[in-house]
C-alpha cells in the first residue's frame, strides 16, 4: 500500500510539474503605449520600467488582473503587468501614416531629414523623454527615456531627431531641444 501512495503522489507531482510547465512563459504583447510593470501586483507597487504597444512579453501565470514576468539582470524579480495591457495576439500599430506636422505638399516632415551619424544622451526638460512614432508631438509615444539614456542619431531636420536605440534596436523621433550630443 505505502508503495502505491507513493507512486500515486509521485504522479500527482509529476502531472502538476508538467502542467505547471506547459503554461509557464506563455507569449504575449503589450497593447498599450507606455505600460508600466510593477514591482508587485497592484498600482500602489513601484514601477520598475515602461513597455510599449507591441512589445512580445512571455507571462510565467497571470493571478487577480495581474500578468507575472519574470525579470532578469538589473532587477532579477517578478515583474507585474496589468492584464488589461496584454493580449495574445500581436496588435496593429496604432500610428497613421499621416502627420500634424506635414508641409503643404503633404509630405511629413520626417521625409525631409537628412542622414546623420551620432551619439547623443536623454536631457529631459522634465523627468522624461518620449520617442515618438512620427515626427509630431501628436504622434503615440513608442518608448520613454530618462536622463543619460544613450542614443545615436541617424537623421535630423531642424527640430526632429530619428534616433536608434542600439540596445533595443527601436527606431524613432525626439525633440532635437532634449537631446546632449556626446561626439
Amino acid at each position: 500500500m505505502n508503495k502505491k501512495l507513493v507512486a500515486a503522489l509521485l504522479m500527482a507531482v509529476l502531472l502538476i510539474a508538467v502542467c505547471v510547465s506547459a503554461s509557464a512563459s506563455t507569449t504575449y504583447y503589450v497593447t498599450g503605449d507606455n505600460v508600466r510593470v510593477r514591482s508587485g501586483p497592484g498600482t500602489d507597487y513601484d514601477v520598475l520600467y515602461h513597455l510599449n504597444r507591441g512589445a512580445k512579453i512571455y507571462i510565467e501565470y497571470t493571478t487577480h488582473g495581474w500578468g507575472v514576468m519574470r525579470l532578469a539582470g538589473k532587477y532579477n524579480q517578478d515583474g507585474y503587468i496589468s492584464t488589461k495591457f496584454i493580449s495574445r495576439t500581436k496588435p496593429t500599430s496604432n500610428h497613421s501614416s499621416s502627420s500634424s506636422s506635414s508641409s503643404t505638399s503633404g509630405t511629413p516632415n520626417y521625409n525631409k531629414f537628412v542622414a546623420a551619424n551620432y551619439n547623443v544622451i536623454v536631457n529631459p526638460v522634465n523627468n522624461y523623454v518620449n520617442m515618438r512614432w512620427e515626427a509630431s508631438k501628436s504622434s503615440p509615444v513608442k518608448r520613454v527615456y530618462y536622463y543619460g539614456a544613450q542614443l545615436k542619431v541617424i537623421a535630423e531636420n531642424g527640430t526632429w531627431c530619428q534616433v536608434m536605440d542600439e540596445t533595443t534596436n527601436d527606431v524613432g523621433f525626439i525633440l532635437k531641444s532634449l537631446l546632449l550630443r556626446t561626439n
